[in-house]
């Protein structure tokens, strides 16, 4: 129920569905030009590294360094990854210049495979990009139209001054930009400083020769040789990049300057330290090219006056973001583009000067009488001494429902500037969301967000809601108490048995076999990295192909990758299938979920039949109507055979970790 004082809204030019169709048209490829482009030179990386021969330019002494060429092609792709992670506005010009660079760079790129997969990588970057960015242009034409002519703001119209405060100037980017770019300035600096020394300290220097004496893991090779001025025999390690590696007992060229020994033509090379301001640097351009955006859209008028705008209707999404709908359109359509709130601003009943009449306000401001501000809470709720899970548990299937009606509604909304242009936009729209007052108006980023499906909100707990309201809704259709009541049978689903036996050791297989494949060197990349990621990936398989689920007289037992754990049904306080999702939640707020439709698809493919519904449907009334419960206890042992294949999987996997690493 909106109040009788709603804040004077302005009438907009309507959103229908006819010019929903048409601006869907019109943005062909705009679901494709997200940050995930990024993925795309970083994948041409893994293939470069594994098809590219080592490039380097060796002189007299064997001696080996990366060519001009060859860095200004990593640099190059580098920064390509960084500006379409960012979404830089030249992000449409990037991969044709790295492209380019990368054809005609002097050893860039040697074998053809690499070469035409760096066409048709960028190529493809390049036609996503032209298409995003043109049917961008087209889409927004299309708006300009049917938005004009401007409308008053809703606080111009209510004859007040705009509550909207500017934002500072990006003082904080900017000095951060700058201190950034400082710092990568300092390390080739330091390089050309210690290259001078190095380069005199070779002029003082005595070549001697020493007699190669092996090489560890790490390519350090161990040399032995006599002082130029007499004395014990002396070793030293040298790490330089030869293009043949000495075997023992071949001559070495030393030179030896007292305790400093280095190779023959192993001069001091600054690459190091250029590349390390180079990834100093980037960041810091980012920053003040942040910082630049942000100061020009400063200088713009701060929603004072009049802008062009559309009617439009908003609906929460599961992330507790808005998706934006045509005005006409039904309330549970698709959204076109999603919208992300920022500044939120209230209309308060006695906010005014005067102290009696209503104004736009800060949302965070405290007024008088400020609780008439918003609407009344479908269950009270003190956030210091009451949980959610709690407030959940006491809720009627009628109170859950309205809760989750409420938060999964459409309601009419203005939106200002609309998405892709030069400035900020501005949302006006009634009460929405818990904790939402009854009328609200926030700023919006100018840029157009895809709808999609993404973590949970904390403002909006859809799945909460769902599975709150679904639990009540099957507790309210259980049968009545009464001497005819039959109690639930006892019940047992699982994962088909050659999945949950196979699971672990084909992970365990898979990982080791791409761990003899890559074949890293040094503690980190040969040891510890593949360690983590690979028992992540093993108990990650096994997890989602091993579970068992045992409903009988003495409660939910639950089997995963590795354990089996027991829980008696006054623990549990809700059930149910949403989204995809079996859920299953305890007192106290902990929670486990399994995924159903890879369940659902294998039991059919095995021959077997999975209902998740039946099993939320079978948990939820067992646990709130103990007449219901099964009577039955069943016997069976859970986590055979998968605790022990993949306890044996995970133990064979470190095992032969270890032992490729050490031999």
């Amino acid at each position: 129920m909106l109040p009788s004082d709603a804040p004077p809204l302005p009438s907009a030019a309507p959103l229908t569905s006819a010019a929903a169709a048409r601006w869907r048209a019109a943005r062909t490829a705009w679901r494709l030009d997200g940050r995930w482009l990024a993925l795309v030179p970083l994948a041409f990386v893994v293939l470069a590294g594994a098809v590219e021969p080592d490039v380097g330019r060796c002189n007299v002494q064997n001696v080996c360094r990366d060519t001009w060429g060859s860095g200004l092609a990593g640099w190059s792709v580098l920064a390509e990854i960084v500006l379409l992670a960012t979404r830089a506005r030249v992000r449409v010009l990037v991969p044709p210049v790295v492209l380019a660079l990368l054809w005609y760079l002097p050893e860039g790129l040697v074998t053809p495979v690499a070469r035409w997969s760096a066409v048709l990588l960028h190529v493809l970057l390049t036609a996503v990009l032209l298409g995003a960015e043109s049917g961008r242009r087209r889409a927004r034409q299309q708006l300009d139209e049917l938005m004009a002519p401007p409308v008053p703001y809703p606080w111009t119209a209510a004859g007040g001054p705009s509550p909207v405060h500017r934002d500072g100037p990006p003082v904080l980017r900017r000095a951060l930009g700058v201190l950034l770019l400082v710092v990568a300035a300092a390390f080739p600096v330091y390089g050309l400083w210690a290259q001078a020394r190095a380069d005199a300290a070779a002029e003082r220097a005595t070549r001697v020769t020493g007699i190669a004496d092996g090489s560890d893991r790490d390519g350090v090779l161990t040399v032995r040789f006599q002082p130029p001025g007499g004395g014990p025999e002396r070793t030293a390690a040298l790490d330089v990049w030869w293009q043949r590696r000495p075997q023992p007992g071949e001559p070495v060229p030393l030179l030896v300057d007292g305790d400093s020994v280095r190779a023959l033509g192993d001069d001091y090379d600054v690459s190091g330290q250029l590349s390390a301001g180079g990834l100093i640097a980037l960041p810091g351009l980012v920053l003040l090219g942040s910082a630049a955006v942000a100061s020009a859209r400063r200088g713009r008028p701060a929603f004072a006056g009049a802008a062009p705008a559309l009617a439009v209707r908003v609906r929460a999404d599961a992330r507790g973001d808005l998706l934006v709908l045509p005005l006409d359109g039904p309330p549970d359509g698709p959204g076109l583009w999603r919208l992300v709130e920022r500044d939120r601003y209230r209309w308060a009943r006695n906010a005014a000067p005067d102290g009696v009449a209503p104004a736009w306000v800060p949302e965070h401001l405290e007024t008088e009488d400020e609780d008439a501000d918003y609407p009344d809470p479908v269950l009270d709720h003190d956030e210091d001494e009451e949980e959610h899970w709690e407030l959940f548990d006491r809720a009627t299937p009628a109170e859950a429902a309205e809760w989750l009606a409420r938060a999964g509604r459409s309601v009419p909304a203005v939106l200002y500037g609309g998405p892709d242009g030069p400035d900020h936009q501005l949302l006006v729209r009634p009460g929405l969301l818990d904790g939402d007052p009854h009328w609200v108006a926030a700023v919006v980023a100018p840029a157009v967000r895809p709808p999609r499906l993404g973590r949970r909100s904390g403002r909006y707990r859809e799945r909460d809601l769902a599975v709150a309201a679904l639990t009540a809704e099957t507790v309210a259709a259980a049968p009545a108490a009464g001497p005819d009541t039959e109690p639930l049978a006892a019940r047992r689903w699982e994962m088909p048995l050659p999945l949950r036996a196979a699971a672990g050791p084909v992970a365990a297989l898979v990982v080791a076999a791409a761990v003899v494949l890559l074949d890293d060197d040094g503690w980190w990349e040969g040891l510890l990295r593949p360690l983590w990621i690979g028992s992540l990936a093993i108990l990650a398989c096994a997890q989602t192909l091993s579970w068992q689920l045992v409903a009988d007289r003495n409660g939910l037992r639950v089997a995963t990758a590795l354990r089996t754990r027991c829980y008696r049904w006054a623990e549990i306080s809700a059930a149910a299938a949403h989204r995809n999702l079996l859920t299953i939640r305890l007192h106290g707020g902990r929670e486990f979920s399994f995924f159903s439709r890879p369940a659902v698809w294998l039991a059919a493919l095995f021959g077997g039949r999975y209902d998740p519904g039946a099993v939320a449907r079978t948990v939820a009334t067992a646990a709130h109507r103990p007449d219901l419960r099964p009577a039955q206890a069943l016997p069976d042992r859970l986590g055979g055979p998968q605790h022990l294949v993949n306890r044996l999987a995970l133990t064979g996997y470190a095992v032969f970790t270890v032992a490729h690493y050490a031999l």
